[in-house]
């Protein structure tokens, strides 16, 4: 058995174990800010997990917020349109004599986005986008439970996708996408 020598010339016993210095908790959290200060620096300046998903999501939203409507003229009795219009869109509602901008806040108007351009099919026919402020409703969601038959078409110009929102008479909303147009 060799017994150890410190510098200053005293031997010391040895117990079997080497003593072994690991990573301190500091120098862990160290590393860990690194990485994760490295990959959002990756991700930010690249379109990596932004630029579909931010479309995914709102081909989603828009097919909830048809079924919400749909729903909402069922069962609270109303009649209810989308109307298309350059800037986005805006939800109409029926109130007896002519269709008004609806009131409900989660149902104002919304921006599409500057890069994302709007096609609606509804009934076998194209729909044009009317100036922003008009009340022309496009697609109509009644409270006897029917629902015109569209496909709206939303293509990010950026990114060359698109996402479909279709319904259908009875109410069934179906989003399809993103779908990269250089796919097609």
């Amino acid at each position: 058995m060799k017994v150890p020598i410190l510098a200053t010339g005293i031997s010391t016993p040895d117990h079997g174990f080497v003593r072994q210095r690991g990573f301190t908790l500091w120098e862990i959290l160290v590393v860990v800010l690194i990485v994760v200060i490295t990959v959002s620096a990756v991700v930010s300046s690249t379109s990596l997990g932004r630029g579909d998903a931010n479309l995914k999501v709102l081909g989603n939203d828009l097919g909830k917020l048809v079924h919400l409507l749909y729903q909402e003229a069922v069962f609270e009795n109303r009649n209810y349109a989308i109307s298309l219009n350059q800037a986005g869109y805006s939800v109409l509602e029926y109130n007896g004599e002519d269709w008004t901008v609806s009131e409900q806040s989660f149902f104002r108007k919304i921006k599409l986005g500057e890069a994302r351009e709007s096609s609606l099919v509804v009934d076998n026919l194209d729909v044009s986008a009317v100036e922003t402020g008009s009340t022309v409703p496009h697609i109509l969601i009644l409270s006897s439970g029917e629902m015109s038959n569209f496909e709206w078409q939303i293509t990010d110009t950026n990114l060359n996708a698109q996402v479909i929102v279709q319904g259908n008479l009875l109410g069934k909303v179906v989003v399809l996408g993103p779908i990269y147009l250089s796919d097609v």
